[in-house]
């Protein structure tokens, strides 16, 4: 989409991950990107004064902008944060993790990926003889429930990777040829190391709503957010029978109370990606974003008259957008 050859530097868009809210317009320290409503979609424009920097996709919190420089995924705001504070939006303690998929199952971006293995012999244990006297009349096969005996040169074979020591065959053989003895109600240490993995997290995905904090079982998952701040919400410009900021929520962090009247419920899955703020037809909603405290960072508001067209039909809406002027305590050379 966006390239400087010489630096290698490349910058991507992947139209079906931008929910429109317009970070990367307010980050762009040279007012060179323009996000537009394309139908059901959004898209980017991206003007002759991008100097491809890569900073509006380290603000990107939905994962639209992949900023590649020499093949390593990342400006200098990502380089900061992850490589020199330790900054992860998801953390996954393996000691209380149980490998449940909950978080994955949940996981509104699909960001989030739990790859796990059963050892069954941690889980089953007994012991099988098999006598002489077999006449094939095969009840052993047809009954088994995992289809672990076959019948081989007349007598039966059980395969043990396959067996869960259930009796059944023993039990049902006419001729008492199969013995089994089951002890996997015995086994109590293996159990707890008998489900193994890991969990994988595609972090420029992830739009640190907490869902997966929200449902795991065993409090393993720890979110942390590039972004604090606060959500000014204006009774007077709200429009009562509205429902704009909570539909368009990427982070469905929205909701509304009337007690009587009226009045707009933010969560902690707030981002503060501003979204809300950008779509809200009575302009009710302020979002003061800052960055985490480890990085000093300076936001500025300006305003920008700049006509956006809606690129269906001949449908044509105006919008305004801030910019922010980023800068960073030390000194960077982009």
């Amino acid at each position: 989409m966006a390239r400087d050859e010489e630096r290698g530097n490349y910058l991507y868009f992947d139209t079906d991950k931008c929910v429109g809210c317009g970070m990367c317009e307010s980050v762009c320290p040279k007012s060179a990107i323009s996000i537009y409503r394309n139908g059901k979609g959004f898209e980017v424009e991206i003007n002759e004064n991008c100097a491809v920097c890569g900073t509006c996709s380290d603000f990107c919190q939905f994962g639209a902008l992949r900023f590649y420089r020499n093949g390593k995924e990342g400006s200098v705001y990502t380089e900061i944060l992850k490589e020199e504070l330790g900054f992860k939006k998801v953390d996954v303690n393996p000691q209380d993790c149980i490998l449940c998929s909950l978080c994955m199952k949940t996981c509104p971006r699909d960001a989030i990926k739990v790859i796990r293995t059963v050892d069954l012999k941690k889980l089953r244990r007994g012991e099988i003889s098999i006598g002489e006297g077999c006449i094939e009349c095969r009840l052993c096969v047809e009954n088994c429930p995992t289809k672990a005996i076959r019948i081989y040169h007349g007598k039966p074979v059980i395969d043990d990777s396959k067996c869960i020591y259930c009796e059944i065959c023993s039990k049902i053989c006419p001729m008492d040829v199969i013995t089994v003895r089951c002890d996997s109600c015995r086994i109590f240490e293996q159990r707890k190391d008998a489900v193994y993995g890991t969990v994988i997290v595609d972090e420029s995905s992830c739009s640190t709503c907490g869902m997966c904090r929200e449902v795991c079982p065993t409090g393993a998952i720890k979110v942390d957010r590039i972004f604090e701040g606060e959500q000014k919400w204006n009774k007077e410009s709200c429009l009562e029978d509205c429902t704009v900021c909570r539909d368009v929520c990427p982070n469905s962090a929205i909701s509304y109370v009337y007690d009587p009247e009226k009045r707009v419920v933010f969560s902690e899955r707030c981002n503060f990606c501003g979204t809300c703020e950008r779509y809200c037809p009575g302009e009710a909603i302020k979002i003061d974003r800052r960055l985490r405290e480890d990085i000093e960072v300076e936001f500025r508001r300006i305003e920008r008259r700049k006509k956006k067209e809606i690129r269906v039909g001949e449908a044509a809406s105006v919008a305004e957008s801030a910019r922010v002027s980023v800068r960073l305590a030390r000194m960077v050379t982009l």
